[in-house]
């Protein structure tokens, strides 16, 4: 059996030491004895094995002061107590003097060698690491990645490869020296923040493996995709000395991602297409439903255009004239400051007043506020119609939320208000109600679809009504005009998709069918009411908030 190590027994009971001698050889260990610490220290001067077993208690010394006379001569030696009396001291101090280990007496092979080979493989590790350390040029050299060693104190690096030095168009000389973020960022600090982040800093912060993707810049200014990994290299006392960095050039790897995604995105299409027949109706009444609402839009927009323009028309002529009267003004303080300089002269203080009163300047000091205020009343008609339009058709706020229901009636009323102005007048009567938790934007489409219906519904001029109330738990909303009503036959299908009882290209018959899946999305409930000449009634009931 080949020797697995070479094994120093120190203890001065020799039938101990003569058994466990023949155990650690039977367990193909090359073992040596000594019988005292002076023995052991001779022997170390001429040999070198691997891993020290010392007597807590020999002759001429204390296991633990014998373990730092031996690292002195061999500071690689493994040394272990084996003691028959372990004492929290005594390990502790063992320890402390640079023991691996203790082992109690009798030793337990069982739990003994696996221990021993723990031991051996970490002294083998470490042996190799300051073997790589000594070695980084002949390491980084064998790897076809880009590779450099780098200085955590100034960033300065110490050692690439030829990899890294094709891959920057940079000769070792121009390499060597210089900061990682000049030679592949070309920048003058470091890469605090450049794309995502700096896995160096990150690495020296933490001590551990670090990577992140970022984009380099060779010699002629080509820029490139790599994937950088950092690791720590460190000193003997476990501080961070170095940081290996290696890139890897991931440019292919993105223009394959995004062929992928291209082909991924073919497959779902696929897929879609398959299931386009179950979708085909759902899809089609979704289109229909959008281009009902687009219509109405459309023709809200040209009414709002209407009331935009009839404040725009009197501010600017309001403007005007208080441009005009300004510059009368200006002429008349001029003609004052010239008669100013004449004072004391009776002739030229009458002038003054002559054109003082020819230019009506005190009416036109009179007249200024109040064209002003004029002007401010009709740029706030205008932001409250545009603000109206906007909360009114805004889709992204189309989730749920509190809501005030009579602050939606009051925005659909400013915007449906030039389709109803002509046809009908408005009475409010809103009550006192709680928030409910609605999609304000939908609810808006609800009222608007019942304004603009009841407005149709005259053929002379009208009235519509508008009340509010809370009752159990709930809030109610009705609407009822004037109008020609609903005949009974139609009554009970009002609420169908695609029922009209428009002329044939006036509607689509969605508008109701549209607010009444809405309503009850809203877990709430619509009704009507109606007479044949005599008018129409919608109730829309919602759940209260709270409740």
């Amino acid at each position: 059996m080949a020797a697995k190590a070479q094994l120093l027994i120190i203890d001065d009971d020799q039938t101990a030491r003569t058994a466990m001698q023949d155990l650690f050889a039977w367990h193909g260990y090359a073992v040596s004895v000594a019988g005292s610490g002076a023995e052991a220290l001779d022997f170390l001067k001429t040999n070198q094995p691997d891993i020290a077993l010392v007597d807590m208690m020999l002759p001429d010394t204390w296991g633990t002061e014998l373990i730092r006379d031996l690292k002195k001569i061999y500071p690689g030696l493994l040394c272990i107590i084996i003691t028959g009396d372990p004492s929290l001291d005594t390990v502790i101090d063992a320890l402390y003097q640079g023991a691996e280990a203790f082992f109690q007496k009798p030793l337990d092979m069982r739990e003994v060698l696996p221990r021993l080979e723990t031991i051996l493989e970490k002294k083998h590790l470490r042996e190799e690491i300051e073997r790589l350390n000594v070695l980084p040029g002949i390491i980084i050299e064998s790897i076809n990645e880009a590779i450099a060693i780098i200085n955590v104190t100034d960033y300065s690096i110490v050692s690439v490869n030829k990899v890294f030095l094709r891959e920057t168009g940079l000769s070792r000389d121009e390499v060597i020296g210089r900061t990682c973020f000049a030679v592949t960022h070309h920048r003058s600090s470091p890469c605090q923040g450049l794309l995502d982040k700096c896995p160096l800093q990150e690495a020296i912060a933490t001590g551990s493996h670090a990577s992140a993707e970022h984009v380099h810049t060779n010699a002629a200014g080509l820029k490139s995709y790599v994937e950088v990994t950092v690791s720590p290299i460190r000193e003997q006392h476990g501080g961070v000395k170095q940081i290996i960095h290696v890139s890897r050039d991931i440019t292919r790897k993105k223009e394959l991602e995004i062929s992928l995604e291209q082909e991924r995105l073919l497959l779902a299409q696929a897929n879609k297409q398959i299931e386009q027949a179950y979708n085909d109706l759902k899809q089609t009444q979704s289109q229909i439903v959008q281009q009902e609402k687009m219509a109405s839009i459309g023709q809200l927009a040209a009414g709002v255009a209407h009331e935009i323009n009839n404040p725009m028309g009197f501010i600017s002529s309001n403007l005007t004239s208080l441009a005009n009267y300004l510059e009368k003004l200006t002429r008349f303080i001029t003609f004052q400051d010239q008669a100013i300089a004449r004072l004391h002269d009776e002739k030229t203080a009458a002038e003054l007043q002559s054109e003082r009163k020819k230019l009506k300047v005190d009416y036109l000091i009179g007249d200024i506020p109040a064209l002003i205020k004029e002007s401010l009343d009709g740029a706030e008609r205008v932001r409250i119609i545009v603000q109206n339009l906007k909360n009114f058709s805004r889709v992204d706020h189309n989730e749920m939320s509190l809501t005030n229901i009579n602050e939606c009636i009051e925005t659909t009323l400013n915007i449906v208000w030039n389709e109803l102005k002509y046809k009908a007048t408005v009475s409010k009567q809103y009550g006192d109600l709680p928030q409910i938790k609605a999609s304000a934007q939908q609810l808006n489409q609800v009222f608007m679809n019942i304004l603009v219906n009841a407005a149709q519904s005259m053929t002379t001029q009208g009235s519509i009504t508008i009340r509010t109330w809370r009752d159990k738990g709930q809030v109610h909303v009705s609407i009822a005009d004037t109008g020609c009503g609903i005949a009974p036959q139609h009554l009970t299908r009002i609420f169908e998709p695609f029922y009209t009882t428009k002329e044939v290209g006036k509607g689509t018959g969605l508008g109701m069918s549209i607010a009444y899946d809405i309503i009850k999305k809203h877990h709430g409930a619509i009704t009507v009411d109606s007479e044949v000449g005599r008018g129409t009634t919608f109730t829309v009931s919602l759940p209260v908030a709270e409740e």
